[in-house]
């Protein structure tokens, strides 16, 4: 990479630090359940070897590596204050399969290691292209044989319409340096854009679109790096693909794998898409990109000796061999128990189910949710709870294939360890308890859970997680809330604002809230099964 060009990214990571955090799409255990799907035999994730590029402070990679012991983590970055903070949090929870590494991601050599997983997450398009091809020249080189790789990009056409603003809000903060002024005046100018623009133009539909990106909702952070840095190169994904090729790896799929079935667009469109793109899944997809307007992807990259081995075609083999977990919205209760057709939010989906076997499928897993159930294992608990000897196993799996296929189920090779329901001494992840330690604010306290996704924490949850190491009893949790109310550390308050003096009603009103906690942690991936 060019000295000057380099500078420039570092520096201006150095300046605007991007704050660090797991993102659920590059988690090797879901990298590893989207390539089986499709036929491959990846790595098992819990003595991985993982390379991150571009990894910040190490947010992505460091809470996988408290899951794992047993496996090896590498990150790398360009920005030395975001190696050093990532640093100064592995010394403080005394991490020891992680290093963290100040360097130019052009400066790894294939005696950095063979690794089973590579992430680069938010990178790829906030780079210059000489760096681009370095980083797929790393996911070549450093990847293992059976390997699995992920870079995530801006994509078009949805940047088409993106640019518009981007290069506006470049042009009137041309002339500051400070990140702060510079922000301030391109957020000026996407007001003023919005506020000018004709109603109904393209352009003000285009600012209409992106208006809540600007009000507030995202960090400054985050509007810096995605709009203001001085590269941002989105590409098609058939021009990622090419690029790939040329050094030896092929595309095997999304990590939004819903993404990829034509079928979710209607047979209207599925029909017609077939019959051009044949059995070129690039192609097929570039075409839906289109009709989406797609703006970002998670790509997964394999290299091309395995791509004679991917089948996009789903095999029933396969899937009876996943283990799922369903997020089944309002009562499980309410699930009949009958063939008739019942309406259902499964993984924030309406979906329409019809027949006994899958309706009770669902509600097994809906009570288990977020803990998984192996397949056959599901099949026996709908026999058992329908008292039935002979179950369709074929019914249950053609439901998993629908469901993977919109969307609305998880799924992993493995089994997700979370509690299935909640335990007499319930226990936390201990990497929670030990990042909580370490939260800069009580105000906005985060964690990583089982599914490595970000968890805010409200003051009861925070209040309670270190005692979630399956030696307190909900009774001992309640007086440990109650204590922290008599130490103003929280505050119960009657509807009228007033706080809630009398005794047993505080006793009333800390355990309503441990439960409503406890329960929420558990939904949420926070606890585990106790040993």
């Amino acid at each position: 990479m060019a000295g000057s060009s380099k500078d420039i990214v570092e520096q201006s990571y150095d300046a605007t630090p991007y704050t660090s955090h797991p993102f659920k799409a590059t988690a090797p255990e879901h990298l590893a359940a989207v390539a089986t799907l499709f036929g491959l035999q990846p790595p098992r994730t819990e003595n991985a070897r993982v390379l991150e590029l571009g990894c910040a402070s190490g947010g992505n990679l460091i809470p996988h590596a408290q899951r794992h012991p047993g496996g090896h983590y590498i990150g790398v970055d360009l920005s030395k204050v975001q190696i050093d903070a990532g640093q100064q949090r592995l010394s403080a929870l005394g991490l020891t399969n992680v290093s963290l590494h100040h360097m130019s991601i052009s400066d790894i050599s294939p005696a950095l290691g063979q690794f089973d997983y590579i992430v680069c997450h938010g990178v790829y398009s906030w780079v210059p292209p000489q760096v681009q091809e370095q980083i797929l020249r790393v996911c070549a080189e450093n990847l293992a044989a059976d390997g699995v790789a992920v870079v995530s990009y801006n994509t078009y056409p949805g940047w088409k319409f993106k640019e518009v603003v981007r290069e506006a809000m470049l042009f009137r903060g041309k002339d500051h340096d400070h990140p702060g002024d510079k922000l301030a005046h391109a957020r000026g100018m996407f007001n003023f854009m919005h506020e000018m623009s004709s109603k109904g133009s393209v352009l003000n539909q285009v600012l209409e679109q992106h208006s809540a990106t600007f009000s507030g909702q995202f960090d400054d952070y985050y509007l810096l790096h995605e709009y203001l840095e001085p590269y941002n190169l989105p590409c098609y994904l058939s021009e990622f693909a090419v690029r790939a090729r040329q050094h030896q790896l092929s595309y095997l799929g999304d990590s939004e794998q819903q993404s990829m079935f034509v079928g979710n667009l209607g047979s209207q469109v599925a029909e017609p898409l077939l019959r051009e793109c044949g059995n070129d899944q690039v192609v097929l997809e570039q075409y839906m990109d289109f009709l989406r307007n797609r703006q970002f992807r998670h790509t997964l990259l394999v290299h091309e000796q395995q791509q004679g081995r991917i089948r996009y075609q789903l095999d029933p083999a396969v899937l009876a061999q996943l283990h799922y977990t369903c997020a089944v919205g309002g009562s499980t209760a309410a699930i009949t128990q009958d063939d008739a057709e019942q309406t259902m939010t499964l993984g924030g989906q309406q979906l329409a189910i019809r027949g006994k076997l899958s309706k009770v499928a669902l509600q097994i897993l809906g009570e288990r949710f977020p803990a998984t159930m192996h397949l056959p294992e599901l099949v026996e608990a709908v026999r058992q709870r329908l008292q039935q000897q002979d179950n369709d196993v074929g019914v249950i799996i053609g439901l998993m294939e629908a469901l993977v296929i919109r969307g609305a189920v998880e799924y992993r090779v493995q089994a997700l360890e979370a509690a299935p329901s909640l335990d007499e001494k319930p226990l936390a992840l201990a990497s929670a308890r030990a990042d909580l330690a370490l939260a800069a604010s009580v105000d906005n306290a985060s964690v990583t859970n089982l599914c490595h996704q970000r968890v805010r924490l409200n003051i009861v949850e925070r209040l309670l997680l270190p005692k979630l190491d399956g030696n307190h009893t909900q009774e001992q949790l309640i007086e440990h809330i109650l204590q922290q109310e008599q130490q103003q550390m929280l505050e119960f308050k009657h509807k009228d604002g007033q706080r809630v003096s009398d005794p047993q009603a505080l006793r009333t009103e800390a355990g309503e809230h441990v439960g409503n906690a406890l329960r929420a942690l558990r939904y949420n991936g926070m606890l585990i099964k106790s040993r």
